[in-house]
């Protein structure tokens, strides 16, 4: 077990470090021919675009790995397709239908296209065990988002640049794909309406429910950006967004790719020999902890002495958020990968309580800030503090409906 997953892990950041490299090497580059402003104006992009690509397939891409038969989940995918196609469709036409502040909010519904897409196969790849090809698809989303950013960005089209390049990049990751499942995905499988509506019913619950629960996660964890944006202002947003981007790269690297590897193995052994997952949550849980407090620790005393140097004197601050968030990342690497039992388990009405309490804490620390923090630092180490605590009770629920599975075997 341990072995399988390390092997897999190690393919997964392997393509991660390649894709988080990119981005170091950019970013600098970045911050010179963008502002901190505009950065802040596409982090309330990002904002609304993760929000949105909750239901972008309605969370059925999520069910993917669960079915024993192939077929089952063939017609899963090919419909988290078609809900795909609406959702972004009506999104850019309620984008063009309504005055938005942001003008370029229209660009929204592209970037969901490409996002939407991205979860069905990246969810497909997850139940077949294609680490490689994820990590590849990974590198062509960062790659086609950076070069675009670049290239726009050295003509001086501003926050335009930024916005098209972050299109780019989410379709760019679909594409890579595409060319690589010519074969494995059902891109060929004739649609069956009876067997599809069959499963669709089997999973009925992860529109239902887990749609919502994922929709309260995204609100809670772009509402302090939001809060950042408009009692402070976007400059302090943007300064924010750096330090995320950063703290991004040890949370992607370790976390992320740690929860790919964690649903894939632990919807094997839901499916076949139940009463392992139980050594591996605790395995992951303990491997989570260490890699996650040694990049963590080694981002908080490192990072700051150079973020000036690097990246210019006007992002210095950015240094001082990215130690006040380092207590959050940690907790993320942690807690995420082993959140996937709510889905391996069909937990979703659990997952809904535990997101809740999780949004009470988020917008409590807010209401804290706003009302007895006048500087954004203050501010944000009561965020990230009482968002932490929020952080480790959904990871007692994740332990919770585990055992209360295994109890009733």
């Amino acid at each position: 077990m341990s072995n399988k997953f390390i092997k897999s892990l190690s393919v997964l950041m392997m393509g991660s470090a390649f894709s988080n490299v990119l981005i170091v090497i950019t970013t600098p580059i970045l911050t010179r021919l963008y502002t901190p402003e505009e950065f802040g104006h596409l982090s309330v992009f990002l904002s609304v675009l993760f929000t949105l690509s909750i239901i972008a397939s309605l969370r059925l891409e999520t069910a993917i790995p669960l079915p024993k038969k192939d077929k089952d989940a063939h017609q899963l995918a090919i419909l988290s397709i078609a809900v795909v196609v609406i959702i972004s469709t009506l999104t850019f036409i309620v984008t063009l239908l309504i005055p938005f502040q942001e003008k370029y909010i229209f660009l929204v519904s592209f970037s969901l296209f490409g996002i939407g897409l991205y979860q069905v196969f990246n969810a497909w790849a997850i139940r077949v065990e294609s680490f490689g090809v994820i990590s590849k698809a990974k590198i062509a989303m960062n790659g086609g988002q950076l070069s675009v950013q670049l290239l726009l960005g050295v003509f001086q089209f501003g926050l335009i640049g930024l916005l098209v390049g972050e299109v780019v990049g989410r379709i760019a990751g679909s594409i890579s794909y595409m060319k690589q499942f010519k074969i494995h995905f059902p891109t060929r499988q004739v649609v069956n309406l009876p067997l599809m509506k069959q499963v669709t019913s089997r999973y009925k619950s992860f529109p239902l429910l887990s749609n919502w629960a994922a929709l309260i996660n995204s609100f809670g964890s772009q509402l302090p950006t939001f809060f950042l944006a408009f009692h402070f202002d976007p400059t302090t947003a943007g300064l924010v967004f750096l330090a995320q981007r950063i703290g991004n790269i040890p949370e992607g690297l370790i976390g992320f790719s740690a929860s790919q590897v964690y649903i894939s193995q632990a919807a094997i052994y839901a499916r076949t020999s139940i009463k392992e997952i139980e050594s591996f949550f605790w395995e992951i849980v303990k491997k989570m902890l260490i890699m996650g407090a040694f990049a963590m620790i080694a981002a908080s005393i490192t990072i700051p002495f150079v973020i000036e140097l690097v990246f210019g004197e006007v992002w210095k601050d950015s240094g001082v958020y990215l130690q006040i968030l380092a207590i959050l990342y940690l907790m993320k690497i942690i807690i995420n990968p082993i959140s996937g039992n709510f889905i391996i388990f069909e937990a979703l009405t659990f997952q809904i309580i535990s997101e809740c309490i999780r949004l009470l804490f988020i917008g409590g620390s807010i209401l804290i800030a706003y009302f007895y923090f006048s500087s954004p630092y203050a501010a944000m180490i009561c965020i990230t503090l009482i968002s932490s605590l929020g952080y480790f009770i959904h990871g007692f629920f994740a332990w919770f409906v585990m055992k209360r599975r295994l109890a009733n075997i």
